[in-house]
């Protein structure tokens, strides 16, 4: 019987709600800063850095730099693990772990800085 190969791939909805979350962070610490470096105790500028009322602007990205980056990110993983299941093959295993992926992570990521 021939080995099964499934095609994974990343929701872009999930790629959107993980750009709209780093952001609302960004957007969070922007204001915790900024309310920090006013020495301003009022609560004049609206709640601060604890604001979670919904005022968060929404972050508009263009569907096809969603898909793009999802994309990215499934190829990503897809070597990620190709590398971690060739070193659990060079162990003589035949199934990957978490020991595999922590050996190869370090290189993986050195590979995309450059």
């Amino acid at each position: 019987m021939a080995a099964r190969r499934h095609t994974a791939t990343i929701s872009p909805d999930l790629i959107q709600q993980l750009f709209q979350l780093n952001y609302e962070d960004d957007e969070r610490e922007r204001a915790g800063a900024e309310a920090d470096g006013a020495g301003d105790d009022s609560p004049a500028g609206g709640g601060g850095a604890n604001n979670r009322s919904g005022s968060a602007k929404k972050l508009n990205i263009k569907d096809e730099a969603i898909v793009a980056s999802a994309e990215v990110v499934r190829m990503f993983v897809a070597e990620l693990v190709h590398r971690a299941a060739e070193g659990a093959k060079e162990d003589g295993e035949d199934t990957v772990d978490g020991t595999h992926l922590e050996r190869v992570l370090p290189q993986f990521l050195l590979d995309f800085a450059s």
